[in-house]
């Protein structure tokens, strides 16, 4: 028997008549606003194998044990987003999918849930947590596909037994404790396909055995301790889609490699010491390149469970959280690093990039005219450089462009003007920090011509000061010269004959030593 009330409104407690359904296999209650404890009755329905009551305010802790029937269906019990609390309980052999995420569960991770041998899914994220994560994980055998024990309050090593998941697709250990070195052995784990291990306290270089990970599409390493160079293997992982490394301590220069990733889509490197220029070459970055003609979901479904792919990313100046990405979210962010040299002429090919953020380094040169090509461009942030020139005017034909962020850099001339561009920071606060820019506040103010006129009175005072310092040298000249002559006059006649009888043997002496030389 299935029962499917899904976003009913229902409210109020599960209702009592579902305890006389002997046999109910599938009851799907989620989405309900239902509150109040979880009657226990429910775990004791002789047929029940798939129960999802997650989306709810129910409360309450949970059973010490709980048995779910196995039948046709897999073994499912999702009680993701409510407000229960207490341990976590023992579950039955049988079972095949685990979602206790979004929920108040307290204490250590227990040992036997490492042991279920059919277990495929697994998530506890966002809970409190605490302790290792047990050994018992991945032993012999084990079919474990996803794994998602973020947003807790995890401490220790990760255990290397997590390599011998091969059947593992997605793991996420973000956002706990962990701390040292990640195994090596994790690479045991050909299949993954999603690894987030950001803001936590790993530490080293950047870990070697993402290399084998041929099929990896997402890399969260972000806000750990991480140190060194940023490896040029990082372009044989042809799969990569994205690549979170931000808030570590990477430093030397960005591999030119990055450009073999076709099917990158963003990449983050913020808060780093990273230095040199940004790579020229950027044409192989082809999912850039193109404007996006499809909005896939990214994620994998393991089980009859979707797992979607979440991002952190800083646009339009704020920080945003994406629950879900598509195929279009694109950007690069290369912000607060030590980066120098010019902005490469091929940022302009990549016309599907949906923000770009340089800002916080110390680039020079003009903003790339081809920058206009950036039909999708949203977000643009080159501030805090020492980017120079005028403002193209080809960026008014980015019709798309919502924010925009020049400021403190050394810009000169005018800003450009069109219908859309207008509408950004009439304020001029885009534009702060530039002294020599027209419009700017605090800048130059301009002539119809849309040159400066400030500058043009510096010009004059210039000239003025130059006129008066060779003014000051001819007298200074004058009366030095002609002061000697007067001082000789007053001498006595004596004195002045000595004076000039010295002068003759100093000229004979100079010029006996230019016939030698």
């Amino acid at each position: 028997m299935v029962l499917e009330l899904a976003s009913c409104n229902m409210g109020g407690g599960i209702p009592d008549f579902i305890s006389n359904l002997t046999q109910l296999a599938f009851l799907g209650l989620a989405d309900n606003n239902l509150s109040g404890p979880i009657p226990f009755w429910l775990f004791q329905l002789p047929k029940l194998s798939y129960l999802d009551l997650s989306s709810n305010n129910l409360q309450g802790v949970l059973p010490s044990s709980i048995q779910l029937h196995s039948s046709w269906l897999p073994t499912t019990l999702n009680l993701a987003s409510n407000s229960l609390q207490g341990p976590i309980p023992l579950l039955f052999e049988n079972v095949v999918v685990i979602n206790f995420s979004r929920n108040n569960f307290t204490g250590c991770i227990p040992t036997q849930i490492g042991e279920l041998s059919n277990l495929r899914f697994l998530s506890f994220s966002s809970n409190k947590l605490l302790g290792q994560i047990p050994l018992s994980f991945c032993q012999a055998n084990n079919v474990l596909m996803l794994l998602d024990l973020s947003n807790n309050s995890l401490s220790g090593m990760v255990p290397t037994s997590l390599g011998n998941c091969t059947s593992l697709i997605s793991l996420d250990l973000g956002r706990n404790n962990f701390g040292g070195n990640i195994p090596k052995e994790l690479g045991g784990a050909k299949n993954l396909s999603y690894l987030d291990l950001s803001h936590n306290h790993f530490d080293g270089p950047f870990p070697s055995f993402v290399k084998k990970l041929g099929i990896m599409e997402v890399l969260k390493l972000a806000n750990n301790r991480f140190e060194g160079r940023i490896p040029r293997f990082i372009g044989d992982l042809r799969n990569l889609r994205i690549i979170m490394l931000a808030s570590n301590l990477f430093n030397e220069s960005i591999p030119q490699e990055i450009n073999k990733l076709e099917k990158l889509q963003f990449i983050d490197l913020s808060n780093n010491e990273l230095s040199g220029p940004i790579p020229e070459k950027l044409d192989g970055l082809k999912m850039m390149t193109s404007e996006p003609r499809q909005s896939t979901l990214l994620g994998y479904v393991i089980s009859v469970m979707f797992s979607g792919v979440e991002l952190e990313m800083v646009t339009k100046g704020n920080w945003h959280q994406l629950v879900l990405v598509y195929s279009y979210t694109s950007g690069i962010d290369l912000s607060c690093n030590k980066l120098t040299g010019n902005i490469p002429q091929e940022i302009g090919l990549l016309h599907g990039l949906y923000m770009l953020n340089l800002s916080h380094n110390e680039l020079s040169g003009d903003i790339p005219r081809s920058i206009g090509n950036m039909s999708t461009l949203e977000s643009l942030d080159f501030s805090f450089n020492k980017l120079s020139g005028h403002i193209p005017t080809t960026l008014t034909l980015l019709d798309y462009l919502s924010y925009l962020n020049f400021s403190y850099n050394n810009f000169s001339g005018k800003i450009p003007s069109g219908m859309h561009f207008d509408t950004l920071y009439g304020d001029g606060s885009a534009y702060i920090g530039n002294k020599f820019l027209c419009g700017a506040p605090g800048g130059m103010k301009c002539d119809n011509n849309g040159t400066s006129s400030t500058i043009e009175t510096i010009d004059a005072d210039d000239s003025r000061q130059e006129f008066f310092f060779y003014g000051v040298v001819i007298i200074g000249y004058v009366v030095g010269f002609w002061g000697l002559f007067a001082m000789l006059y007053l001498m006595k006649e004596k004195w002045r004959k000595r004076y000039w009888r010295a002068i003759d043997k100093i000229v004979v002496r100079i010029i006996q030593c230019l016939c030698k030389s």
